[in-house]
Parts: C-alpha cells; structure tokens; sequence
C-alpha cells in the first residue's frame, strides 16, 4: 500500500479500504481473529497503522438522534498527522466523521470490563439536547428573556416525556392537513382522524413497508369481513371477531417476514389493531352500499392522505418549531376555525359540475 499512497491520508484510506471489504479475505481473518465486528476492524486498522509508524487511536461513541430511541455505538480513526489529530470514517474510508457522532471513550478496550458475567448487553439511549441552545438564544438577547417561559417549556419534563410530546405536537399539524385535504380539495377517506393515526404508524414502519403491510393487512381482513356476512352477526360480535382475525394477520404476517428474512415486516405489529377493525368495517360497509368501486377510492384517498401526513410530520424543522413554541397551536386553531366556515365547492368537485358551467355559457 505504501506504492500507492502519497502520504497518511491516502494510505490510511487505502488501509481502510482493504479493511472494510464485505467478506474478508484469508489474510483479514487472521488478523480479526474470529471477531468480525465494526469494533474488531477498527482495532486491526489502528494495529496495521502502528506497525506503519503512523500515530492512531481507535474512538467509540454514538449518534445524537433527533428522537430519543436505543444508539448503536460507531466506531472511527483517529491518526495524528501534522501536528492534529485527523478523524477517518471506516465506513466512506474518507477524512472527517458526522457531525452528529459524539466520541465517549478511546482506545481497543471495550465499554465494559467484566468477570464471571454471562452475555452482558449495554444499551445507550441518546437525544440532541435543545434547552441549552435556548438558553443561550435568551442570554445571547435572540429571543426575549423570560425566565417563566424558558421555565415552565416542554423542555422541563423528562427526556422520555420529551420523546412522546415530540410526537403528539405534530399530530395538530397532520389534522390541519386533513381537514383543508377534506374540506378544501374533496379527498374522500375512511374516517374523521384514521389517516393521521394512520400515518402515525408509518412513522416505525416507514412509508413503503407501511403502506404494503397496510394494505395486505386491510385486503385480508375484508374478505372475512366479507364472509361474516353469511353469518348475520349483530355489530358488536361481528367487530370483536373482526379485531380477533386482525390480531391473528399481524401474527401470521410476522412470522412469515421474519422467515424470509424481512426484519421490516415485524413492524406490522406497531399498527393499531383497533384502528384497522374500524378500516375494515368501514370499507365493508361502503363496499356493500356505494359498491367496490367507491370503497377501492376511499382506500386510496386514505392511503394518499396519509402518506401525506407522514411527510409533513417527518419535517424536523416544524417537529423543534411547535415543541419549541407550543403556543403556535393556537394559530392552527384559528386556521381550523376559519375552514369550518368554508361552505364552498371543494376543488375535486369543480369536475363534477363543469357541465354547469359550459350551460351556464350557452345562454
């Protein structure tokens, strides 16, 4: 390697490289010792840069995530090169780490020493701390000083309460978008609030996964729905057997994807079983008066809505502005008032009476 490196940083990626390749070779076997880890690599990488006489160190740490959730301890290099110290990712084999990665300890030792313990597990939870950032925006005279304010914030619950209201305070903003998807543009959907709720559920499944499941979920539940028809059942049997055949689609879902080695699928089971017995019957009962034509559209209208919804609430810049300002509520409360007003066409119903409007110029 030292033929084709120019100087440490060249051969360090280079290094890196060879190192990081998907399936090691004879030689990287050897050298990892029956440990093939991101940890392992690095101590191997930093034993290869030693013996080349190139000053390094391994550094562990983790992610600050925008959400408080369990984080994978990263590993990276450090060499000393011109008099500093130079961080290498071995993942881009490049100079420079994230700037979301928070070194915690250095060297090849592990996070945990220990003696007479059987599979010991560490598990890191880690979360970007904003309150500090608004106290200095008060002190630096950013923002107005109000020690009541700054005090009474959401930023003085717990960190895990934090996580929740993070959650809840975007769920006003996927209700605006419904209501002006609903009243305004005409989307037909099953249900007052299920989309969002919906799409809150697409936010551990992500959107493409979300929406399959949801839909295979959705199109096995109706065709027993659809049988329980023969049966003449009252309303509450019929939904509590309904919600059971639910239960028993996000088991068998499960077990298959993680049979075929689809770790996605598992996430079916972060889906509200009460709020798809309610899709169901819902889109039964639409099925059976208006037909499978009307019932398929509300589908999709449902779907479309929210994947809208998910979109909107991914944005972080809006999740830190309303858990930041949680007074601006207010205003999407004032907007909501101001659409219940709204007596209008709906834009999706312009189409429908176009004839009115080509009679309208005949005469």
């Amino acid at each position: 390697m030292h033929e084709k490196s120019a100087d440490a940083d060249s051969f360090t990626s280079e290094l890196l490289k060879r190192i990081g390749v998907p399936v090691p070779g004879d030689q990287l076997k050897i050298l990892l010792d029956g440990k093939d880890s991101a940890q392992a690599r690095v101590r191997v990488a930093v034993d290869l840069l030693s013996m080349a006489r190139l000053p390094s160190r391994a550094v562990h740490g983790f992610r600050i995530l925008p959400q408080v959730r369990r984080a994978a301890p990263v590993h990276w290099i450090e060499i000393f090169d011109a008099g500093r110290w130079r961080a290498y990712d071995p993942t881009t084999t490049e100079a420079g780490v994230p700037d979301d990665y928070v070194s915690w300890w250095r060297g090849t030792e592990p996070i945990i020493r220990f003696k007479g313990v059987k599979n010991p597990s560490v598990d890191l939870t880690a979360s970007a701390y904003e309150e500090e950032n608004l106290y200095a925006a008060t002190a630096g005279g950013l923002i107005p000083r109000r020690e009541f304010l700054v005090r009474f914030s959401l930023f003085s619950l717990p960190i895990q309460t934090q996580a929740v209201y993070r959650v809840l305070m975007l769920v006003p903003v996927g209700i605006l978008a419904l209501v002006v998807l609903r009243n305004v543009v005409g989307v037909r959907t099953f249900g007052t609030f299920m989309p969002v709720l919906v799409a809150l559920a697409f936010r551990e499944t992500q959107l493409l996964w979300g929406i399959v499941l949801f839909s295979l979920l959705v199109a096995a539940g109706m065709g027993f729905r659809l049988y329980l028809d023969r049966l003449k059942l009252l309303v509450v049997p019929r939904l509590a057997a309904v919600l059971i055949v639910v239960v028993l689609l996000m088991v068998a879902f499960s077990l298959v994807t993680h049979l075929l080695d689809l770790d996605r699928g598992l996430s079916v089971a972060l889906f509200p079983m009460v709020i798809l017995t309610m899709t169901i019957e819902r889109m039964s009962v639409v099925w059976e008066e208006l037909g499978p034509g009307e019932a398929i559209s509300q589908g999709i209208g449902t779907l479309a809505v929210s994947a809208l919804v998910y979109l909107l609430m991914q944005v972080r810049y809006l999740e830190h502005l309303f858990f930041t300002f949680p007074e601006l509520l207010l205003i999407l409360l004032a907007i909501v008032l101001l659409l219940g007003r709204y007596s209008g066409f709906r834009l999706l119903e312009l189409r429908r009476f176009r004839h009115l409007k080509e009679i309208g110029t005949g005469f």
